[in-house]
């Protein structure tokens, strides 16, 4: 039984088709591809279709018979080898086999047919073409390797070939580089010791040539000695690239910076078996680098002073401002204010005094009067709360928080801690005041905000105000507080804590906006002898 996974095609020819069925159960065992044909003409064209490994043919048939099919059969190049079997009950003499083996047979069996027999003869002859077939391809494998393995080899010494060219190319073009290069070219052995110095150095140096392996350090700046033999000592132990910077002799006398460097090259086990570097002349480099840190010091110090003068006028600035607003809120409350107080008493009194039409304008004027006193006293204490100064930061916040809740839509809450809050100095206070009233504004003007929460700290000796709100936020770039995308308002806030020494942040806090200020050491900076602020009922006027 075949055991191969390839099977033999057995094509078995006979004109009666009991003899095919026969052939098929004798050797349908074998496990092998049984073709049948009822005729020399049906034979051919499975023949011409198909690979065949063995022809099992009766020798009488009509028309064609098998001794003609076998002729046929053997003129064909594919199948000049291949096994015929002849099947006959009529042709039994020798002369018979010997015309069959002459036709190309390679056996003859007579009829009635053991089955056993034919089936071990057929058995052979197909286990025979298939070892052949194999043997075959193996050999056809065996060419095309050798073939690809020549072609191979032929490439191989090609590239081989062009890689020795390449590298002839290369060493003439490294020898012209290391005759021309302005760097100073190097080798030293793996031990550190140097074999080889490129004719720079004699050139730059003016020393003999073949001096340089053991007098190298004789052109080295005393100063730079030390720190280079230890760099290089160093780099030699452990094996890390070597850098350093030192100034050599030249042939007038004058010395000149270089920067040496130096990597090691390895073996395939990682053993350093050689190092190569360079020494470049870096002296008009390290020349222009002293220059523009001199100029850089110098420019420092210009944009400092002209910082702190900025400053110091920015500072100034707030000051007038902050005085002039003074100036101004008492100018319209004991000026304007008392001329409307006046009115007021003059309508009044006519008021009393008159009847009819004549009463009703007079109350009428004296109510608009009033209106523009109390807008009057708004105005003057927006500008500079009196509280500011009487009672102090924390009595103004609480006025101007309480006028922001009856007027506007925001819900806004204050809180302090600790409660019994220091006064801080009028500076400071005014300072404090004017970050909250501009946050305040922008949370009323831009931030759509239903809710905002203002909180003074006192951590230890740094003082910490928060203005927070639950709007739409900021952008990114604001809250980088980026020149082009803030306002005056923020800028403002920002200049009024650097006076102080202080920090000033706006966070997008997703959703709302928080803006901080944190004063360092603003306690110690309290006025001297001030009372601490108290949270008493009254204490904030309406």
């Amino acid at each position: 039984m075949n055991t191969n996974n390839e099977k033999v095609n057995i094509l078995m020819v006979d004109d009666q088709p009991g003899k095919l069925l026969s052939y098929e159960a004798i050797l349908s065992e074998l496990g092998e591809n049984l073709i049948k044909a009822a005729s020399a003409r049906e034979a051919l064209e499975h023949l011409l279709k198909t690979d065949i490994g063995v022809v099992l043919m009766d020798v009488s048939m009509p028309g064609m018979d098998g001794f003609e099919l076998a002729e046929v059969i053997r003129q064909h190049p594919r199948y000049q080898r291949t096994a015929i079997i002849f099947i006959s009950a009529v042709h039994l003499t020798d002369l018979d086999r010997l015309q069959g083996y002459q036709r190309g047979a390679v056996d003859y069996v007579s009829v009635p047919v053991v089955p056993e027999l034919l089936r071990a003869k057929v058995s052979v002859f197909a286990e025979l073409y298939r070892k052949t077939q194999q043997l075959r391809t193996i050999n056809q494998e065996l060419e095309q390797r050798v073939q690809e393995r020549s072609e191979e080899l032929k490439r191989r010494a090609n590239a081989l070939e062009q890689v020795n060219a390449e590298l002839r190319s290369k060493n003439q073009e490294m020898d012209a580089i290391l005759r021309t290069a302005p760097d100073i070219i190097f080798s030293r052995r793996a031990d550190g010791a140097r074999d080889y110095i490129s004719d720079r150095f004699y050139e730059y140096t003016g020393a003999a040539q073949g001096s340089a392996a053991q007098g190298w350090l004789d052109y080295v700046h005393p100063d730079d000695k030390s720190s280079s033999t230890a760099r290089w000592a160093q780099c030699v132990e452990s094996g890390e690239s070597y850098e350093s910077e030192y100034r050599l002799r030249g042939r007038t006398g004058a010395y000149r910076w270089f920067r040496a460097r130096a990597v090691p090259i390895r073996d395939e086990r990682g053993n350093i078996i050689r190092w190569y570097g360079s020494c470049a002349d870096i002296h008009d480099t390290k020349m222009l680098e002293q220059s523009m840190r001199d100029d850089a010091l110098k420019l420092e110090k210009m944009v400092d002073d002209r910082t702190s003068e900025l400053r110091r006028l920015s500072g100034r600035l707030m000051t007038v401002q902050d005085e002039e607003r003074r100036r101004i809120a008492r100018e319209i409350h004991d000026g304007l204010g008392q001329e409307l107080v006046a009115a007021k008493i003059v309508l009044d009194s006519m008021s009393a005094h008159a009847s009819g039409r004549e009463k009703d304008a007079a109350n009428e004027a004296s109510t608009i009067v009033m209106r523009a006193v109390q807008q009057v006293r708004t105005l003057s204490y927006l500008l500079h709360p009196p509280l500011l100064d009487e009672r102090g930061l924390l009595s103004a916040l609480g006025w101007y928080l309480d006028g922001l809740n009856k007027r506007g839509n925001v819900n806004i809450s204050m809180s302090v801690s600790p409660s019994d809050f220091p006064r801080l100095s009028t500076d400071l206070e005014t300072a404090i005041f004017r970050v909250v009233q501009e946050a305040m504004s922008n949370v009323f003007r831009h931030s759509g905000a239903a809710r905002a929460w203002i909180s003074l700290i006192r951590a230890e000796d740094d003082l910490v105000i928060r203005v927070c709100d639950d709007g739409k936020g900021i952008s990114d770039q604001t809250a980088q507080m980026n020149p082009s995308e803030i306002g005056i308002g923020l800028s403002g806030m920002k200049h009024r804590a650097q006076e102080f020494g202080g920090r000033f942040r706006a966070i997008n806090s997703n959703p709302g906006t928080v803006v901080e200020l944190i004063i360092p050491d603003a306690c110690r900076k309290q006025l001297h002898g001030a009372t601490p602020h108290r949270r008493e009922q009254g204490a904030f006027p309406p």
